[in-house]
């Protein structure tokens, strides 16, 4: 495999290499691949500045913090509903698609 950078062709064989001996010393072919992406992610590498344009505002619903309640759809689940209450199951009606 081959590309129009010579980048590209000149990383491959190494990654692959890496790779083989990593397997070669024990680990599985999928271990070591994602030990790779992470360490090329990781801030040591990843050089990409995220652009303040793009990012979003922090939100309620997804900036928690680790003591922050679960949410299910932005609503504080309570537990079940005590038998006989009435919920929005109540009022569906059953849709028959072959009834004319």
């Amino acid at each position: 495999m081959s590309s129009a950078s010579p980048v590209h062709d000149f990383v491959l064989p190494r990654l692959t290499a890496l790779v083989d001996e990593a397997v070669a010393a024990g680990a599985s072919r999928e271990v070591a691949v994602a030990v790779i992406i992470d360490l090329i992610t990781s801030p040591r590498f990843d050089t990409a500045a995220p652009d303040p344009e793009t990012d979003s505002a922090p939100h309620a619903d997804w900036d928690r913090s680790a003591n922050a309640p679960l949410m299910a759809g932005g609503v504080i689940p309570i537990g079940a509903p005590a038998i006989g209450a009435q919920d929005e199951a109540d009022f569906v009606r059953p849709f028959n698609p072959f009834r004319e």
